[in-house]
């Protein structure tokens, strides 16, 4: 076909189009609507997948973790004896290469206030290093951050909320008249009139909020009769107020715990060799654990005789690995303390069940006997902030390089049982889920891409079947088969273009809101226990993504081209005569 030729028949499939708006509007506007919900739906996924990363790296755990490999295979059981110690010099090494490095020592327990209790992780810091590599630590509401030398907490918020532990952020006004109370008593004589109204003047009745998928009526009977903490406080009238509850004794914690440690039991039952450790131990761990104990009749036990330390932590070491509870004490431990500050950050895992504690005052009998050592040691590029993700140097392998060149120039070497973890090894689980949320979003949007599509075939389907003498007549006049097929394949991609171009422009209209503000699910998220798959505190927003819009365009006009082929081509088989005498 001649270059004229292709115009002359573009300018066809243009007529064609005015000739039946109605079935144009109607395929248009199918095309649209599935253009529009693709582009919103896809934006909004990867808005809330690359929020949720990011939260993860620079509120959770950093790019990468130094840990023993025995941890990171029982990680979710928060295994508190296996340790390690001499962290100081891999953080020195890290340090030099550009990483920013933070101990932490986890453990869980349940935290005791005096209006309840819950279940908590707590994570024992440096305060200084976990304000280096973590965000978090600029978003105490309430209060402050922790601090060497205290037995202080920062808590997340939302269990503060529940054991009302801190500056209540949304009393009942009972709850209210109650904390006034406490505090006079607390503070007897030393209370003014003025203590009470600044304590009233810091609250104000909360604000009927509709939130996304509630009803007006949910939201006002959820708001009736509520208080809310005041957000144009300035921090001053926030610490005064903090001073004045921290008086009633109501920021006074007990954590209830328990301390795990290793050694290699000193007998073992015959039953429980026979039953739960010989049989899964294999046959070099055998000659091991065989040769550091020997049986004896008279108590019905194997007991230690192995007295070099190398072989017995050898032995020790092949027990662990089979899960051989006898390997591991536990010792119940109750760690008094203070709520210093409230944590509330963007990722809701700092506010729900988390709370922190300065590494230093747990060393001895009096925290978790330390002695030293870390669970595990958090990594960080230096050069980034909380907006950022992962840079070229935030690889497993290039931190694993500067740790051993780091260790080698002080002549050391890491050891054989620890190594570098990336933070999506931490995490699979999220992903796996947020891949799974991406790809029933995608099912959706294609399904109404389909039905557009099909749409689509319908209406060409009928316009070739209406046109059937049209299409005889200038076959018989020249037209070849090829040429109509052409003709009809440009009517489908002008109906899928227009159609696209509208649904990309509705699509960013909507897609600018959503960018910009998002949609608030925090009161949702709060009675779903802070949890809804994703690392974002409440606030949902979108974000651009180019490929998407750009991408639904062209697929959506190719696609609606290719409808048109195979009607096209039915019609181009029937004799020019029949189509003649077609009625």
């Amino acid at each position: 076909m001649t270059i004229s030729s292709v115009i002359e028949l573009k300018r066809l499939a243009l007529r064609n189009l005015a000739r039946h708006k109605v079935k144009t509007i109607l395929t248009c506007a199918a095309i649209m609507v599935s253009v529009t919900v693709y582009i919103f739906m896809d934006s909004w996924l990867a808005g809330m997948n690359n929020e949720s990363r990011r939260n993860i790296i620079n509120y959770e755990i950093g790019a990468a973790k130094l840990q023993t490999k025995g941890y990171f295979d029982k990680k979710d059981e928060l295994p508190g004896y296996e340790t390690f110690g001499g962290w100081e010099a891999c953080a020195a090494a890290l340090d030099k290469a550009g990483y920013d490095a933070a101990p932490r020592y986890t453990f869980s327990g349940t935290l005791y206030s005096l209006t309840g209790s819950a279940p908590l992780v707590v994570y024992a810091v440096d305060p200084a290093a976990e304000a280096r590599t973590l965000a978090y630590t600029d978003y105490i509401e309430l209060g402050r951050y922790i601090r060497n030398g205290e037995f202080g907490v920062a808590l997340g918020l939302m269990t503060a909320d529940k054991l009302r532990v801190g500056v209540p952020t949304r009393p009942e006004p009972a709850e209210l008249e109650d904390l006034i109370e406490a505090v006079r008593a607390a503070v007897g004589d030393g209370f003014v009139p003025a203590d009470e109204t600044f304590i009233r003047n810091c609250y104000a009745p909360m604000e009927v909020k509709v939130q996304f998928g509630e009803s007006e009526e949910y939201a006002a009977e959820r708001a009736r009769g509520r208080l809310v903490l005041r957000r144009d406080l300035p921090r001053p009238d926030l610490d005064r107020l903090w001073n004045l509850v921290d008086t009633t004794g109501r920021n006074d914690v007990r954590i209830s715990t328990v301390i795990d440690y290793k050694m290699a039991p000193d007998s073992i039952r015959a039953d429980k060799w026979d039953a739960d450790l010989w049989p899964l131990l294999n046959a070099e761990e055998q000659r091991l654990v065989g040769g550091a104990y020997e049986y004896d009749e008279l108590t019905g036990a194997y007991l230690l005789i192995e007295e070099d330390p190398a072989k017995r932590d050898a032995a020790l070491a092949a027990m662990l690995r089979v899960d051989f509870s006898g390997a591991v004490r536990h010792v119940n431990q109750v760690i008094d303390a203070k709520v210093v500050g409230l944590v509330n950050s963007p990722d809701p895992v700092n506010n729900y069940n988390t709370g922190y504690m300065p590494l230093d005052v747990l060393q001895d009998e009096a925290g978790m006997m330390l002695e030293g050592r870390i669970t595990e040691l958090l990594i960080r590029d230096k050069t980034l902030g909380a907006a950022d993700m992962t840079s070229g140097i935030e690889t497993k392998a290039a931190i694993r390089a500067a740790l051993d060149s780091g260790l080698a120039e002080r002549g050391l070497a890491l050891p054989d049982d620890l190594d570098v973890f990336f933070w999506t090894d931490y995490v699979k689980d999220y992903l796996g889920y947020e891949n799974m949320e991406s790809g029933a979003s995608k099912i959706f949007s294609i399904l109404l891409f389909l039905l557009a599509f099909i749409g689509i075939s319908n209406t060409m389907l009928l316009a070739i079947l209406e046109r059937t003498r049209e299409i005889g007549m200038m076959r018989a006049l020249g037209m070849t088969g090829g040429q109509l097929i052409f003709t009809y394949m440009v009517e489908a991609a002008l109906l899928g273009l227009i159609g696209s171009v509208l649904g990309i422009i509705l699509g960013c209209l909507l897609n600018i809101p959503m960018v910009k503000y998002g949609i608030d699910f925090s009161e949702m998220m709060e009675q779903m226990g802070g949890s809804m798959g994703y690392r974002v505190a409440g606030n949902f927003r979108g974000t651009w993504k180019l490929d998407t819009i750009i991408g639904s365009g062209i697929v959506a006009t190719l696609l609606s081209a290719l409808m048109a082929l195979l009607p096209a081509r039915r019609a181009v088989k029937m004799e020019i005569t029949q189509s003649l005498r077609f009625e």
